[in-house]
């Protein structure tokens, strides 16, 4: 199958939800982003550095519609800070990843939303359409005669580890460059084919 990566990236703005993330910005007032390559959310958190604890539960809400709220309250502001600061440092995606990981109701989906606002042409989000799209994309994946690979990647759909996401963002880099995208639209083009699928 020949997957049309602009053509499901067109289709992202069609079936992706209205809902639009909000951010504080250096005034201190909050913004909503509107751009699906999240632009000027990330310009806000590298300008910053880190993440707030507002920010982060606004990222909670989009990404898991507010049902992990009550967790992510129980980090204090310098906690989110500091964690999102280290995170955003990192030179490595397992340490970006356990860093963020290290926040109360933080798994490395929610991690990965993070690091993918932050730095959308380094990071994708990942979640059970971008996976299971990118099983279309790549079915050599589901092959189970090649079986690290194969049981590498049905783990991430049962329980995503930060080793999982590095074999995921290898997968997602290596389409990047071939395709001439960001990670940021390989990871819209999965999602938006799963969406248009189900």
């Amino acid at each position: 199958m020949s997957f049309d990566f602009s053509e499901w990236i067109e289709a992202y703005g069609k079936v992706a939800p209205d809902e639009s993330i909000e951010y504080k910005d250096d005034s201190g007032a909050w913004c909503e982003e509107t751009d699906y390559r999240l632009g000027s959310i990330s310009s806000e958190f590298q300008r910053r550095g880190y993440i707030s604890r507002e920010d982060l539960r606004k990222i909670g809400k989009w990404k898991a519609g507010g049902r992990i709220d009550h967790h992510i309250r129980k980090n204090s502001t310098s906690e989110v800070e500091d964690q999102s600061e280290l995170a955003l440092q990192s030179s490595g995606d397992v340490e970006a990843v356990e860093e963020l990981t290290k926040l109360t109701g933080v798994r490395v989906p929610m991690a990965s939303t993070i690091l993918t606002m932050a730095k959308p042409t380094e990071f994708a989000i990942i979640d059970y359409r971008a996976l299971r799209a990118l099983g279309v994309v790549k079915p050599e994946l589901l092959d189970a005669q090649s079986y690290t690979d194969y049981s590498t990647f049905m783990e991430c759909f049962r329980n995503p580890t930060s080793e999982g996401y590095v074999f995921y963002m290898d997968i997602v880099r290596k389409i990047a460059r071939q395709e001439d995208l960001s990670t940021r639209d390989v990871d819209m083009a999965l999602w938006a084919y799963d969406k248009s699928m189900t």
